[in-house]
């Protein structure tokens, strides 16, 4: 087995601390692919109708099924990222303890932060200002950046963590995990025994209700530099549950014969978040962006918070059933991928920007341009991991280093 299961939460415990050199196999993979799904997702909003005004590569061209499939996707990808975080994050505190998981996330993550956001800042300016000088077919955003440009004193762009706030969020999510397990605060939150499966489906998604409610829907990312305290009442529940997750993997077993039905459930309940959510996004509140936004709570809004809780959570159960049952094996392609996927979400997104913005200018079919942009992405990525990643202090710093 390369997997710690039981239904008793001691016995859990006990045998995840004599097995913590095991690889979990189906968590990395998980990881993994949803990592490489955000590519997919980023290349899809340059076809969103809802996205069509504020994209900055939003093409001439835009079809409903990219906005179905990418918000559908949006609502429990990054979700699962920070549940399998919380649950690495229980598993190093067991491993090497409380300051031992410390180091080792400064070195992953911090340190990573830390040097690759200049970068990315770097080539997504950049690509900006080659988009706003060569491309003819701009997007309504690059239209009203070079607009800007031209101002005798633009404005400043407020800071931003762009896709690299993933890696802020845990940040503060690890300081805050270590203070509360100093306190024991996990164990008193948490049964010993672990939660009950009807409590695990039907109560935790009512947690993250208030934190959707203060936010627009389809929920923004919290990539500001002051922490956005909706963001702890939403990912903050994925990353808790998944530490306790990690010493009641038993849980999962026993959520094996709902998985089926929240699947076809929460497939259902999506037709009706689709429906509600806005269909486009116009100029004018583009140009509000920054200011505070006041949340009208209509029954509409009270509707898309309380889909979207349910529909999130139950997808990540289903994501944690099926990929222990399918993905919890050793796997030679699957370790690169996992391996490379970190790269992959470092470096992606300015790369994807520099092709669509070339790609506004060809007038060819948007499934044609949807994949080239998502695929060629891809390719320079794990190309670029190969050579300049995998045996260099880059990889170890990601990784570790290979042997």
């Amino acid at each position: 087995m390369t997997h710690v299961a039981s239904n008793e939460g001691v016995a859990d415990f006990e045998k995840s601390a004599t097995t913590a050199s095991i690889r979990y196999h189906y968590m990395d993979n998980l990881r993994a692919l949803a990592m490489l799904a955000g590519v997919f997702f980023h290349a899809a909003l340059a076809y969103s109708p809802l996205l069509a005004n504020l994209w900055l590569t939003a093409d001439t061209e835009n079809a409903r099924v990219f906005d179905a499939v990418a918000w559908f996707s949006h609502l429990f990808r990054m979700p699962l990222f920070f549940l399998i975080a919380g649950f690495f994050t229980a598993y190093l505190v067991n491993k090497r303890g409380a300051w031992g998981l410390l180091r080792n996330r400064v070195l992953r993550v911090a340190l990573p932060l830390i040097l690759f956001l200049p970068l990315i800042m770097w080539a997504m300016e950049a690509g900006i200002a080659w988009a706003v000088f060569n491309v003819e077919a701009q997007s309504p955003i690059l239209q009203l950046i070079a607009w800007s440009m031209n101002m005798p004193n633009p404005a400043p762009s407020p800071f931003s963590f762009a896709h690299l706030w993933f890696l802020y969020q845990l940040v503060l999510f690890y300081l805050v995990y270590v203070l509360m397990t100093k306190t024991g605060l996990p164990g008193r939150l948490m049964p010993r025994n672990g939660l009950p499966s009807w409590m695990v489906v039907c109560v935790l998604p009512l947690l993250m209700i208030p934190a959707l409610l203060s936010q627009a829907a389809p929920h923004p990312a919290p990539d500001a530099l002051m922490p956005q305290w909706w963001a702890f009442g939403f990912f903050g529940v994925f990353f808790l549950f998944g530490s306790h997750l990690f010493a009641h993997q038993g849980i999962l077993d026993r959520l094996r014969p709902w998985a089926p039905w929240l699947l076809l459930v929460s497939i259902g309940l999506y037709v009706i978040y689709e429906q509600l959510i806005p269909k486009s996004i116009s100029m004018a509140e583009i140009m509000a962006l920054g200011q505070p936004i006041e949340i009208e709570w209509t029954m509409e809004h009270i509707a898309l918070a309380i889909l979207g809780a349910f529909i999130a959570w139950w997808m990540v159960l289903c994501c944690l059933v099926f990929g222990r049952m399918g993905l919890n094996r050793a796997s030679g392609a699957m370790r690169f991928i996992a391996d490379s996927s970190y790269w992959i979400y470092i470096m992606h997104f300015p790369v994807l920007m520099m092709i669509q913005y070339w790609l506004l200018d060809q007038d060819w079919n948007i499934w044609i341009k949807f994949a080239l942009s998502s695929f060629g992405t891809l390719i320079i990525g794990i190309i670029s991991y190969v050579v300049l990643v995998r045996w260099t202090p880059i990889g170890w710093m990601l990784n570790g280093r290979k042997r």
